[in-house]
């Protein structure tokens, strides 16, 4: 029982060091991929995902084991588990990139508050976890705030809510699935290759010919940050999926706040985005519902230290 008990805890402690890893590291680019805003957002995306599989190809080339993970990626069965969570985290990536390209980066900060609250709400759905009382508490004044930013906007906040609900089906698929970290989420990545292919392809989607950008943008900076974009997707992607197979779903939620309280903080500080009276007393709304939703989960975890 004690050899148990310390090894649950050895790997809590290593989730919680991915988790911070993942989250620290979401909370941060914005201020990279504001730096290819002369690239339409789509652009982007297709590249994110090509350069993130030539990421991993090199991970498991470095580590003799590329033929395994071939075997393992044409597996039926495997790609059968990784399609959803390759379409949740594809839209997820595209949604991002054009919040934060297009002015809208306070607005994902906010999907990613309300993500915690999204994990427990789908709990209870899908895991057959009754709210308690704190919980529906916390629920309510999310949705008070979501709803304040409606009418005072004049429009539903719907990147946010499609951001949140994008990121908690991937979380809940990742965690149903308990695929290995590295190659699930490679095999996810790879799945999206013909996509991104497809807009690359496009004129529509993909207009820009970064090898010839013209107007003083350094083509050759722009083909750099392009490719390390694969390493800034793929490797928190890891971190995250590890985090998920190691930590309980309302666990790893508390960790989401990482992320979203740089993202506001760069919206508001470096972007200087328009925080005006209406936004503020709806993301109070939101904070107090994480506040809530913290301080119940901070007890929960201490009754069940106390149990054991």
């Amino acid at each position: 029982m004690k050899f148990e008990n310390q090894f649950e805890a050895s790997a809590n402690k290593g989730g919680s060091l991915y988790a911070v890893g993942a989250y620290a590291t979401w909370g941060f680019v914005p201020l990279f991929w504001r730096e290819l805003r002369h690239i339409p957002p789509m652009q982007i995306l297709a590249h994110r995902i090509i350069w993130s599989v030539v990421f991993f190809a090199i991970i498991f080339a470095i580590n003799k084991n590329i033929r395994q993970w071939l075997g393992f990626a044409l597996n039926f069965e495997t790609i059968k588990k990784c399609a959803p969570a390759a379409l949740a985290i594809g839209v997820n990536w595209g949604l991002y990139i054009y919040a934060v390209n297009s002015g809208h980066a306070l607005e994902s900060s906010l999907g990613y508050f309300i993500n915690p609250i999204f994990n427990v709400i789908i709990g209870s759905f899908f895991f057959n976890e009754k709210l308690n009382h704190w919980q529906q508490t916390a629920f309510a004044l999310a949705c008070l705030g979501v709803l304040m930013l409606t009418l005072t906007a004049g429009r539903v906040p719907w990147i946010a809510l499609t951001l949140a609900g994008t990121f908690t089906a991937y979380g809940v698929i990742r965690k149903k699935t308990m695929l290995a970290g590295t190659a699930g989420t490679a095999v996810e990545s790879m799945l999206l290759i013909p996509i991104a292919i497809g807009m690359l392809l496009s004129s529509k989607i993909a207009p820009v010919n970064v090898v010839e950008l013209s107007g003083g943008i350094d083509p050759y900076k722009t083909l750099l940050l392009l490719g390390f974009g694969g390493a800034l997707t793929a490797l928190p992607l890891v971190w995250f999926a590890e985090a998920a197979q190691r930590l309980p779903l309302s666990t790893l939620g508390f960790y989401q706040y990482i992320s979203p309280t740089f993202q506001f903080l760069i919206a508001v500080l470096v972007f200087k985005e328009e925080f005006g009276t209406e936004k503020f007393f709806s993301f109070l709304c939101i904070w107090a519902g994480l506040a809530v939703f913290a301080v119940d989960s901070a007890r929960k975890a201490r009754l069940k230290s106390v149990d054991r």
